[in-house]
């Protein structure tokens, strides 16, 4: 009788086990994965204090009941609610992250976190190397000051041009613009200079590499031998190179040019390469009807050679000259 009593129990503590593994599988079998690709605005670099207003998107279904949470720590708020939210930066600089989590009660959850790099490129603290002099310029278009050197027949801007009329900056973050200046299609950039200042020529060019070569001419279709390295400039943002290292770049910053590595752009500004290892300067001469000229500075070498590109699928930085004689 006690072993019948035995089995019995058993038995049902079986059918308790399995019903509770049923509950489990049933749970599992019946939860739900959102769809779409979630997406946000989240940019690399910022402007300490800067107001930012970040967005998510991306979320096809469900459509209802969707709760989006921010956390950013270190920020105006910790933590905030809703697709679209405006917030401050940190005041200080550094490295920060920002996730994003979207929540539904019946659905799994979907996160994405980003690393953003908090900057401030009017402090030397956070933007140092770069060095201006005394004579400038202010863009009566937007009230921004160029400062410039005088070098050989022309006066040339000695920061990439930052009019934010046309061109894009790098990856669309205006914080790198602000260090970078941006990037312009070849008919872009025609229009892009000052009033009185003009995108350089084969001939402008040339007249500064001669500068750079102690007078020695150097004719446009020549590799400028080592005339990279004599003007290029050994800057930082936020205490770390921009320039990687390369034995070969002495970075030496004739004139105060400043030749920083902005990268390019390709596809009517839709993707951005190279920023850290190259920089690439237009020319206002063209080859033919769709290509022009343009100039370029690779990390690991002394040299500052020339190629042509597209006129439009191809974006580079841009520096304004104008003839010395012109004050």
């Amino acid at each position: 009788m006690r072993d019948f009593k035995w089995f019995r129990l058993s038995a049902m503590l079986l059918v308790a086990a399995v019903a509770i593994s049923c509950n489990k599988d049933e749970e599992t079998d019946n939860s739900l994965y959102m769809s779409g690709s979630l997406t946000t605005n989240v940019p690399s670099h910022v402007i300490k204090g800067q107001e930012l207003t970040f967005t998510a998107s991306g979320i096809t279904n469900p459509t209802d009941s969707l709760t989006y949470k921010w956390v950013t720590e270190h920020f105006s708020v910790d933590s905030i609610f809703g697709t679209s939210v405006t917030l401050s930066a940190p005041d200080s600089l550094g490295d920060y992250t920002v996730s994003i989590y979207v929540t539904h009660p019946r659905y799994s959850n979907k996160y994405l976190t980003f690393p953003l790099t908090v900057i401030d490129p009017t402090s030397e603290e956070s933007f140092s190397g770069i060095v201006k002099g005394e004579e400038f310029i202010t863009d009566s278009r937007d009230n921004r000051k160029y400062y410039y050197s005088t070098i050989g027949n022309y006066d040339w801007m000695v920061e990439n041009l930052n009019w934010k009329g046309s061109g894009k900056p790098y990856k669309n973050v205006n914080a790198l613009g602000e260090v970078y200046g941006r990037l312009y299609s070849y008919t872009d950039a025609l229009t892009a200079c000052p009033e009185g200042w003009e995108l350089p020529s084969n001939d402008a060019w040339s007249n500064l590499a001669t500068a750079a070569n102690g007078g020695i001419p150097l004719l446009f279709d020549n590799i400028w031998t080592g005339i990279g390295s004599k003007l290029t400039v050994n800057a930082k943002l936020n205490s770390e190179s921009i320039w990687k290292y390369s034995p070969s770049n002495k970075q030496l910053n004739y004139f105060n040019w400043n030749a920083l590595p902005g990268g390019n752009v390709l596809g009517n500004y839709r993707s951005y390469i190279n920023m850290g290892q190259y920089g690439a300067w237009w020319s206002a001469t063209e080859r033919d009807s769709n290509n022009a000229y343009y100039r370029y500075i690779y990390f690991d070498s002394a040299d500052f050679p020339y190629n042509y590109t597209d006129k439009d699928n191809f974006g580079a930085s841009v520096r304004c000259v104008r003839s010395s004689a012109v004050k």
